[in-house]
């Protein structure tokens, strides 16, 4: 989106049996976007309290009014797979809004986002996104506060633990076992990183078999300058992985977030998740990874001092 748009949210409660709540999203008199998105609401079904109507509501003249329909119901169909909404006029001169009925509340963060992507229009032409990213992210960040949902629970990012059993960890000699995070990001597209996955390297600490826990990144594409840029400025040593779209990162999954969040590159509410799950599988990683990193230093240090003194 080529200019600022800034998000209000509206809360209109039902008041009276035979209407329900509204949850109103809109911007000053620019509305939400160059595409003219007006407004985006959350309506709740007069008697059945848990069923719920989105609204898109688009100030788009009578001209183009075809073309920007057909759009966001492509935008929807591709995107979250929704193919039942409706498009209703409201008349000549007043734009027009797309409804979709029967959902959760927590489908407007999915609805939201896939205004945000292109998306495929047959062979060789393409659904162009009629919302910006910075909007869609305000609205998630608002959603998950109102419905106290982590992006976990509302079904956006999967984090999971891949937990190593006692008998492999004594088959690699060690003392305990090291449990590795996985994220995946794939649902989340305003995260520039797809995916984060552990992956431990053999170490020696005080003279005892450990394990050095790093992450790697799947990152969308032409994203991975900027997100090795990130990590490398929070002092992690990070680099792009051949021809892949892939980076590797020396960090744990935590300080990773840490890095991309202080980047403007992943929102507080997501990274905090990431660093739950991390200090759930791992508490102390990041110590442990400094403590060898020390370690290795001071043995290179000596072996460069005594290749010296002996030559």
């Amino acid at each position: 989106m080529a200019n600022t748009y800034k998000t209000e949210y509206e809360f209109y409660p039902s008041e009276n049996k035979h209407e329900g709540d509204c949850h109103r999203y809109c911007g000053d008199y620019k509305g939400l976007s160059d595409q003219d998105l007006s407004s985006i609401e959350l309506r709740q079904h007069p008697y059945v309290r848990d069923q719920y109507s989105i609204s898109l509501v688009f100030s788009t003249g009578q001209d183009k009014r075809d073309m920007r329909a057909e759009t966001v119901l492509g935008l929807l169909q591709e995107n979250v797979g929704i193919t039942d909404a409706k498009v209703n006029g409201h008349g000549n001169s007043s734009g027009f809004s797309v409804v979709i009925d029967n959902v959760k509340q927590e489908d407007l963060m999915r609805v939201a986002v896939a205004l945000t992507q292109t998306a495929p229009k047959g062979n060789s032409d393409h659904h162009y996104a009629v919302l910006g990213q910075d909007i869609a992210e305000d609205v998630m960040a608002n959603e998950l506060h109102r419905l106290k949902l982590t992006p976990v629970e509302a079904g956006l990012v999967s984090i999971t633990i891949d937990e190593m059993t006692t008998d492999r960890a004594k088959e690699m000699g060690l003392e305990k076992p090291v449990n590795y995070v996985d994220v995946d990001l794939s649902a989340y597209p305003l995260s520039p990183v797809t995916l984060m996955r552990e992956e431990g390297a053999f170490s020696e600490k005080s003279g005892a078999n450990t394990m050095r826990v790093e992450t790697r990144l799947g990152v969308r594409d032409g994203q991975a300058t900027k997100v090795v840029q990130a990590l490398q400025s929070a002092g992690i040593i990070a680099n792009k992985l051949g021809q892949t779209k892939d980076v590797s990162a020396n960090a744990p999954t935590d300080v990773v977030a840490s890095a991309l969040q202080k980047a403007g590159l992943m929102a507080p509410v997501l990274a905090d998740a990431i660093k739950s799950a991390a200090e759930s599988a791992h508490p102390g990683q990041q110590k442990i990874n400094a403590d060898i990193d020390a370690q290795s230093t001071q043995r290179i240090s000596k072996i460069s001092a005594g290749t010296k003194l002996g030559a």
